[in-house]
């Protein structure tokens, strides 16, 4: 084994073993505590898990570079310095990085992204989020917030509720395009409480609208970063067809005259995140 990979989600806590044709060997996932000394400490066991090879970590939200402390919108880590409390816990060197970031890094390097030379990793799932990277090399902000997509604010025309989302703002992306989101987004419609599956498999009215909740979100992407492809992640990829009901959805929303991304799907799905995650720990602690 030359790298271990863990990421950290809302709903799960994965790691892998990788060898050195960076395939998956092992992995265990365990579920995301509710409280944040036991997901320090579920981290710390699967770091143990992983054994003495170089370990990368993905954590979700941000995490200030001057202060340490995390703000996280799907973890109750908020004001928590997560970084120094995990190194604490395993006693050992740790890289770290955006769960996001490390997605579209796996996915830019090894991934689905390969051929692109601007390619953005989008998140969709119990939250929304992304990476960006150029050339294959993951393009990072020292505030951090640059892939935090999910809570951008939701275009006006659209018509929709504003609700509060957890960043602590109302009416971001994230609060109708997640899949929370379409839960709630069903609900207001149609008055009913539905899974994102039963929604997307019924393909009517509340479906519509959550594409185009997402392709207005690539719109707004394309009009800052401008990438060449799109790699889907996170649970509500896994949507029958949604590559090409996505790319249907998006021709009158984008700029006249612009080309759209290509849209794809990640070709390590969920996992994608825990082999970004390896790829950090031996770029940096090769060094």
């Amino acid at each position: 084994m030359i790298a271990g990979g863990i990421d950290v989600g809302g709903t799960k806590i994965e790691a892998s073993l990788f060898d050195a044709k960076w395939q998956a060997v092992e992995t265990r996932r365990v579920e995301t505590p509710a409280t944040y000394q036991a997901i320090i400490e579920a981290i710390a066991a699967q770091t143990v898990w992983l054994g003495g090879v170089p370990v990368g970590i993905g954590l979700p939200g941000r995490h200030d570079a001057g202060t340490g402390l995390a703000f996280t919108a799907n973890l109750p880590a908020s004001g928590k310095p997560m970084r120094a409390d995990i190194l604490n816990a395993i006693a050992r060197p740790a890289s770290f990085g955006n769960d996001c970031d490390l997605f579209a890094l796996s996915e830019a390097q090894l991934g689905a992204g390969r051929a692109y030379g601007a390619m953005f990793g989008l998140i969709l799932g119990t939250g929304i989020g992304g990476g960006f990277c150029l050339n294959g090399r993951l393009v990072t902000t020292r505030g951090g917030a640059m892939g935090e997509v999910g809570h951008l604010p939701l275009p006006a025309k659209l018509g929709l509720p504003l609700l509060p989302c957890g960043c602590g703002r109302t009416g971001c992306f994230e609060t109708l395009a997640s899949g929370p989101g379409m839960v709630k987004l069903g609900q207001h419609l149609q008055g009913a409480k539905r899974s994102p599956a039963e929604i997307a498999a019924e393909n009517g009215e509340v479906f519509a609208a959550w594409l185009e909740i997402v392709a207005a979100l690539i719109a707004s992407l394309q009009c800052t970063l401008d990438p060449d492809c799109i790699v889907l992640g996170g649970g509500l990829s896994n949507i029958d067809r949604l590559v090409e009901r996505l790319a249907a959805a998006l021709p009158p929303v984008l700029l006249k005259a612009t080309t759209p991304p290509t849209i794809l799907k990640a070709k390590f799905g969920d996992s994608s995140g825990t082999r970004g995650a390896a790829l950090l720990a031996m770029q940096e602690q090769a060094a």
